[in-house]
């Protein structure tokens, strides 16, 4: 979504809107994925979901853009044919709107199967999303390059847009849809909470990965300490007992300690890798335990 700043207050209202339109989508489609898989979908959240939908988007948020559409059709000729293309989509999204209350309405009665509903909320979900991203992405812009300053000063006296309180994200809840904030409030908080265990989920993997390394490190050091000193003082002894021969002796025993060395050191990072890996299924495990939650 565009940044709202500076945008005429109107098209920062309905983009607002579109905010919270998609969150009701969201949730219906979740509702209708808990459905379709047999599991126990919400029956008093789906259907108020839908009843948004009509008695919010249909009667306040989408006659709105009708009537700025309608403006700016008058003043661009090319945009008219996008504008009245969406306002029939209005129109049609209202009837099927309605139509997929009363089919939730007679499911919850027992009277549909729940493949219909799951199929005929996926593809209205669907149609809302695709006509949100078209207004979005190409019809919103265009409007504010064709209206003026005074062309929104002249809209903003119309009480049609007056802004009409939210049933669900306004200050005041409507009691029919209670099941629906609650729920929405519920996931929000939810979602919170995964954010922040997979933020310390990925902090502690980084912090024992560290661990790992630094151990790793440490242990390395030590080994190419002790074969030093190991290869200095066979050195020595083998320079004070054969001083003749000493030369190649010590040469053949150092590249011994080398070896024994290059073995230590690459084991140490062997166990390292395997930690390393083990830390991060570990946290892959974690990841998918939040997102099956």
């Amino acid at each position: 979504m565009k940044d709202t700043h500076a945008r005429p207050p109107l098209i920062a209202t309905l983009l607002a809107e579109h905010v919270h339109l998609a969150r009701i989508m969201e949730l219906m489609a979740a509702q209708l994925d808990e459905l379709a898989n047999g599991a126990a979908s919400d029956s008093h959240v789906l259907y108020e979901t839908v009843s948004y939908m009509v008695n919010w988007a249909d009667r306040y948020h989408h006659p709105r853009e009708d009537l700025i559409y309608g403006r700016a059709a008058e003043l661009d000729g090319q945009l008219a044919d996008d504008v009245d293309s969406l306002q029939r989509q209005h129109d049609a999204m209202a009837g099927k709107a309605q139509a997929l209350q009363q089919l939730i309405a007679d499911w919850r009665r027992g009277g549909v199967d729940s493949e219909a509903v799951v199929n005929a909320g996926r593809a209205y979900i669907d149609h809302s999303r695709a006509h949100m991203r078209s207004e979005e992405e190409l019809v919103f812009p265009r409007i504010e390059s064709v209206l003026t300053a005074a062309d929104w000063r002249e809209l903003e006296l119309d009480d049609r847009l007056r802004p009409a309180s939210d049933p669900v994200f306004g200050p005041r809840i409507d009691r029919e849809f209670r099941n629906l904030r609650r729920k929405l409030r519920r996931g929000a908080r939810r979602r919170i909470e995964e954010s922040v265990l997979a933020e310390w989920t990925g902090l502690e993997a980084i912090l024992e990965s560290l661990e790992v390394l630094g151990s790793a490190n440490h242990s390395a050091a030590q080994e190419t300490a002790a074969a030093l000193r190991t290869a200095l003082g066979d050195s020595l002894r083998i320079l004070r007992e054969t001083p003749l021969t000493a030369a190649p002796r010590c040469a053949i025993n150092n590249t011994r300690v080398a070896g024994r060395w290059l073995g230590a050191v690459a084991g140490i990072a062997r166990d390292a890798a395997e930690d390393l890996s083990r830390i991060s299924r570990e946290r892959r495990r974690q990841l998918n335990r939040l997102n099956s939650a």
